[in-house]
Parts: C-alpha cells; structure tokens; sequence
C-alpha cells in the first residue's frame, strides 16, 4: 500500500488541472474514475484495471476517446499505463503521487511548470490557431512513443507484432518515406502499411493466383483454322 494522503493529494492534482491549459473535462472524469478505483484497493502500487468497467466510471463511450486521454495523462505525468495486449490480462496503471513534502515520490515524474514569463516588447506572437496547427501536424508527423502506435494498431483489431514492427523500422529512417520525404500523417501510413502487407500473404497464400490471371489474359485462338 503506498502512503498517500487523500485529500493533500487531491487538492494538489485539482490545483495542477486547474493550471494546467491542456487539460479537458475527460480527462478529469477520467483520472477521477482511476483515482475511486486506487482508492477502494487501499492506494495500491499498481491497479489491474477493467476498460468497460472504467468507461462507465468516466462516462465515456468511446474507446477511442478514452484511449485518447488515458495516453495524455500518461505523457502528463499523472499515472503510467501499461497496456495489457493478451485477452485474458488486464492492463496496468501506476498512479502518481501528488500532495507529498517534495512534490511527488520517488519513481514519480516530475510535473512540467507551465511558463509564467510574459513577451518582451516588440516580440512577435504567432497566432494560436497557427501554433496548434503545427502541433497537430507534428503529431501526425511520427508518433510520440511505441505506446501510441501499439494503442492505435489495437483500436484497429491489427496484432502487436505488426505494430512493433512498424514503429521500429520508420524510427530507423526517420520517419522518411525511400524517396527521402517526411511522413505527413503516420496513422494513415500505418493503414497503407497493414493493408501492404495483407496483400503480400494473400499472394503468397494462393501461387496459382498470378497462373489464374495469366490464363484470363490469353486471347482467344481458332483451331479450326488450317495449320
């Protein structure tokens, strides 16, 4: 049982949402329904958590959405997760500990200060519309982590394997496409990339496919014809 005080804790985490700017209703929901959970099991090190059962904690019925959110506050440093691939295995969660005399325990990451200092004169400040487009599209630009990927190759029904795969080989070269350019979405590139390899077993299950095509592309001969 790791030692936490409940309300110090708490009024810490509601105090960092509050200053916090990415921070959504969802993910409050969310981490409240983690928090009850780690709660009733008497703050356990690791909680094996049931998605359904947390779903309709949180109120979510997306489980992309929530897949979404459980990855934010993962990167955030509110709790880590470890997803859990086997059927019959529930996926972990490590809560972090706020409220204590230094901030957060041991083990816990250390929670980024938001930025107080204000523009000197005269600095220009890009739009934020512009500045959230380019975060956007950083983000479809390469994943953030090997998480990421294994999360959206499961939301897709495609095996681990295939997304580790993936994530190993494009990280190798950079997120570069064999022409030298820069993958613009990554998710859309990982559906070319499992519909790819689909194709590549599909032939090689059936040889006598490319035999068939040959066949329907003879033309038509007379034989009665004199030789």
């Amino acid at each position: 049982m790791e030692k936490v005080n409940y309300i110090a804790h708490l009024n810490t985490v509601f105090e960092r949402f509050n200053n916090d700017e990415r921070i959504k209703q969802g993910h409050i929901t969310l981490y409240l329904a983690f928090f009850q959970k780690w709660n009733r099991e008497f703050f356990k090190k690791t909680l094996t958590i049931n998605r359904e059962f947390i779903m309709e904690k949180a109120k979510f019925k997306s489980k992309t959405t929530y897949h979404i959110y459980l990855k934010d506050l993962n990167d955030w440093g509110y709790l880590n997760y470890f997803p859990s691939f086997h059927p019959a295995r529930g996926s972990k969660v490590k809560m972090s500990i706020f409220g204590t005399t230094s901030g957060t325990s041991s083990g816990t990451p250390a929670y980024q200060k938001m930025a107080n200092s204000v523009p000197e004169p005269g600095q220009n400040l890009a739009p934020s519309y512009k500045l959230k487009t380019k975060e956007n599209n950083n983000k479809l630009a390469m994943p953030a982590s090997q998480l990421e990927v294994l999360i959206f190759f499961k939301e897709n029904n495609w095996t681990e394997i295939e997304g580790v795969k993936f994530y190993n080989y494009y990280k190798s070269v950079g997120w570069k496409l064999r022409g030298g350019l820069r993958i613009k979405n990554w998710k859309a590139h990982a559906k070319k990339y499992v519909e790819k390899g689909y194709e590549i077993k599909q032939e090689a299950a059936t040889p006598i496919s490319g035999y068939l095509k040959n066949i329907k592309s003879v033309v038509n001969k007379n034989y009665y014809g004199p030789l």
